[in-house]
């Protein structure tokens, strides 16, 4: 018998960017409509504060 973590009814609760089932008790993080397992943390979070990103030597001068 296979068993699962969801109750029955309820839909999978899915990592946006590797696919991966979040399980009941797992944390897990969302944001601006996507949802990260904890593997895949550090990647959501690089991409959200892209725009912030400088690199030392090449900030914008006035």
């Amino acid at each position: 018998m296979l068993r699962t973590s969801r109750r029955p009814g309820t839909r999978a609760l899915r990592c946006t960017l590797c696919g991966r089932e979040i399980l009941r008790g797992e944390e897990y993080w969302a944001c601006n409509g996507h949802l990260s397992c904890g593997e895949c943390f550090p990647d959501l979070a690089r991409r959200e504060l892209a725009p912030c990103r400088e690199v030392r030597g090449r900030e914008e001068r006035p």
